[in-house]
């Protein structure tokens, strides 16, 4: 279960559910990030075996399973009565993963949470702590992902910029997100050719690729790595979070080179790996 702030789904929106009861015409889900009504252990919905497939069903049980976790998308939300209808055929592949893939951003979120109530010496409980931390650094970001990852690389700022927020609490929950974070980054490298027939050829070298390395702000998930190989090669490495933004890197650093070359009419070609 992750922790919502609201008690109910919002109508289009994509939850995970566990199922629990599957009858002939219907199936009956938890949606175990939502409270629900206060006699209610949590929400729960329910699925019309119009809404399971597109196609002719003979056998619901063929298409669920009673503990199977689902997608599904919120139709229609009655609060008062605390009803909810799902549908499974309106969720596709892509939708799916992306929503089961933002669901496992959020229990590692609460963990991380979690892994700080139980700190030595720090007395706060989880709610507080979403109350805290966790809702308004959600508030910032688009996503469960986004939020934990610029935690891990601006957690400082984020956290100083928060109301109530204490040196100890602090210092802890970067320690825990230091400790348990790591952001997957993809990489783009080839080798650069790089000769000046001038006297001044060494030091072009240099200024062209130490200008080339300045095109972005150094950090751990985004950075740019040049280092000699045997004259004229260098080895040109571009790290990121994605492939976009490793080519728009790529592309900036080979400019600026590309432009100190035909300024000293130097000779240079990027051989790409």
């Amino acid at each position: 279960m992750v922790k919502s702030r609201s008690k109910f789904p919002r109508e289009g929106e994509f939850v995970v559910a566990k199922v629990t009861e599957v009858q002939n015409q219907y199936v009956y889900v938890d949606l175990i990030d939502f409270e629900g009504l206060d006699s209610e252990m949590n929400a729960r919905g329910m699925i019309h075996i119009s809404e399971i497939s597109s196609r002719w069903i003979k056998n619901i049980r063929n298409y669920v399973r009673i503990g199977q976790r689902v997608v599904l998308r919120v139709l229609r939300v009655d609060l008062s009565k605390g009803h909810v209808d799902l549908s499974l055929r309106r969720v596709n592949s892509a939708q799916r993963e992306n929503r089961i893939k933002e669901w496992k951003y959020a229990l590692k979120y609460e963990n991380l949470l979690q892994f700080l109530t139980e700190t030595e010496g720090i007395d706060i409980t989880l709610d507080k702590a979403y109350e805290l931390i966790g809702f308004p650094a959600l508030e910032i970001f688009d996503s469960y992902q986004e939020t934990i990852e610029n935690f891990k690389e601006n957690g400082e700022e984020i956290l100083s910029n928060l109301d109530g927020m204490t040196d100890e609490i602090k210092t802890n929950l970067l320690k825990i997100i230091e400790e348990n974070v790591s952001i997957s980054t993809v990489s783009i490298s080839g080798k650069v050719k790089l000769s000046f027939t001038s006297e001044d050829g060494i030091n072009q070298i240099k200024e062209s690729l130490t200008e080339a390395m300045k095109v972005i702000k150094q950090k751990e998930t985004r950075r740019i790595n040049i280092n000699y190989i045997a004259a004229p090669f260098y080895r040109l490495e571009i790290v990121s979070k994605d492939y976009l933004d490793a080519e728009n890197i790529l592309s900036d650093a080979l400019e600026i080179i590309e432009q100190k070359s035909d300024k000293h009419n130097g000779q240079f070609e990027f051989i790409r790996d």
